[in-house]
């Protein structure tokens, strides 16, 4: 696993050829936003913060 910076709030954990998530967050009670990608694709999100974390949300693409 791979862990790319992009800002001191948002980094990018590598995981497979293809698999990755995206990490954001900002000050306050907020937490953190997760999106998961596949093949380039978000798959699902996240949310999470000191009070615990959401189920993990599917994307779902509609044509």
């Amino acid at each position: 696993m791979k862990k790319i910076k992009i800002d001191e709030y948002s980094y990018i954990l590598w995981d497979e050829v293809g698999k990755f998530t995206l990490h954001t967050s900002v000050y306050g009670p907020s937490g953190a936003e997760i999106y998961y990608f596949e093949r380039g694709f978000v798959k699902a999100r996240q949310r999470r913060h000191y009070a615990g974390a959401s189920p993990l949300i599917r994307i779902r693409w509609e044509a």
